[in-house]
């Protein structure tokens, strides 16, 4: 039997960068401290391919991929010293360097994500006696490329 390499969803990190160069530094913002995920999806293109032989007959579609794209999510308690710069990245149309770590050794298929990407959600609430909290959706900005752990 060979069991799941399974690892912790705080392994799951999504990372930002400072913008520094030549060399950029990335770290994983404490505002995300409870969920965190990656979603792919592509926009498609459908056509329905008649049957020349039966054209009244239903014909089966066939399906193109079209633009890809990726959005990440983000959630937590408030870490309100973060507050301010997540604002701002938000009110700007500035897609910043981001990566999503996927933080074990390379043999275990570590490695991370990473892209340009826009701040496109921005969500803080709270509730009577309960600690505020934030929710964040950030869109890739062109490609997403892969790269093994080192």
């Amino acid at each position: 039997m060979s069991q799941v390499k399974y690892m912790n969803g705080t392994k799951l990190l999504i990372q930002i960068g400072n913008g520094a160069t030549p060399t950029e530094v990335f770290a994983h913002d404490c505002l995300i401290n409870t969920d965190r995920g990656i979603a792919f999806s592509a926009d498609e293109n459908r056509q329905v391919i008649p049957d020349c032989d039966n054209p009244d007959d239903p014909a089966w579609s066939v399906l193109n991929k079209d633009g890809l794209q990726a959005q990440i999510s983000g959630s937590g308690m408030l870490h309100t010293t973060s507050l301010e710069d997540w604002f701002n990245w938000f009110n700007s149309d500035d897609a910043k360097n981001i990566r999503v770590v996927i933080d074990v050794p390379a043999g275990d298929g570590g490695g991370y994500w990473e892209m340009a990407a826009k701040l496109t959600g921005f969500e803080v609430s709270g509730s009577r006696n309960e600690k505020a909290t934030v929710s964040v959706t950030i869109g890739s900005d062109g490609p997403v490329t892969w790269v093994d752990a080192a």
